[in-house]
């Protein structure tokens, strides 16, 4: 039983995120913990599929409004495929989209800091992949919105101090891609939550990709652009404590998503690896505090004291 105590609150036991006050910003004091709405800033690197000039401003291939070819997500997909100029550095087969990202801060809505990699001595990293285009529409100024599915994210917890520590590094560029979901400088550490990206939140049906669209951008190859995801948890072992169904969808009756990530790209210093974006992302949620591993050793070291110390009284009262 005390092997069992202390191993409850063995530090490595079982990485779960932990959120407190770095700053009084927000009136509460340093060190108090922190669960409600958040947002995560993060610095991120991608990879996608480039399409040509679909012509005047309107014109859409795939599968949503006005697209061409088969009248399906797979036909959407199988049309894209055969139209693009290049596909993502570095993707597995039939995949569009894939990147790495780094998280700064995390920060609750007022902008007070509840988790930093310096404060808490600890590393959190992003990596998404699996994300397949299924529909291009041509806008103006050689912008293009492309509509996708599949895409899966997840997040890992590292401590700086645990054996076998590794820094993250997005200089390798997609050199640094180990499989499907894993790559050298990102996925180590403990995978504390995986999610994937939800239809039925960005477009209603027949606009654009329609209710299908679980991942949609605005690109040009010039100058980057935006995007959007909403996205629901899986797994991990921090599942529970960001599966909260936080957003509903105006478009489907019932369907909730636990995560919504905006962002802004611009075309990537080649300096950086061959990446072919970057960008700063801010993902929002709520996160619900439950307690960590070491709280449970602890709690059961102090009742096995308790069981200990009367049992000894116990023992002192026969003899007596």
């Amino acid at each position: 039983m005390g092997l069992i105590a202390s191993l409850g609150i063995s530090p490595y036991a079982k990485a779960q995120l932990s959120l407190a006050y770095e700053d009084t910003i927000s009136g509460h004091a340093i060190g108090e913990a922190y669960s409600g709405p958040f947002r995560i800033n993060l610095q991120n690197f991608d990879m996608g599929s480039l399409y040509p000039s679909l012509g005047a401003t309107g014109t859409a291939i795939g599968y949503g409004a006005g697209g061409t070819g088969t009248q399906s997500i797979a036909g959407g997909i199988s049309t894209l495929n055969s139209a693009q100029v290049a596909g993502a550095t570095g993707a597995m087969p039939g995949e569009d989209s894939w990147g790495i990202a780094r998280i700064v801060t995390i920060t609750d809505l007022a902008g007070s800091v509840v988790w930093s990699e310096a404060a808490k001595n600890a590393q959190l990293t992003v990596m998404f992949y699996g994300e397949q285009d299924f529909y291009v529409n041509q806008l103006a100024n050689g912008f293009q919105e492309i509509d996708g599915t599949g895409l899966h994210v997840d997040l890992y917890l590292q401590s700086k101090s645990a054996p076998g520590y590794t820094q993250y590094n997005p200089l390798p560029g997609s050199s640094g891609r180990a499989g499907l979901s894993d790559y050298n400088t990102v996925t180590d550490g403990t995978k504390i939550l995986t999610t994937v990206a939800t239809a039925g939140f960005l477009h209603p049906n027949g606009a654009l990709g329609g209710l299908a669209t679980a991942f949609a951008s605005v690109f040009n190859a010039s100058s980057g652009g935006t995007g959007q995801t909403y996205l629901s948890v899986t797994g991990g072992t921090d599942a529970g404590r960001f599966d909260t169904n936080s957003f509903t969808s105006d478009f489907v009756p019932g369907a909730t998503a636990d995560l919504f990530a905006q962002f802004t790209t611009t075309i990537n210093d080649p300096a950086v690896g061959d990446w072919l974006v970057r960008s700063n992302d801010p993902v929002s949620g709520v996160f619900t505090a439950v307690p960590e591993p070491s709280t449970y050793g602890l709690i059961g070291a102090a009742a096995l004291a308790g069981i200990i110390a009367l049992r000894r009284r116990r023992q002192v009262r026969a003899s007596v």
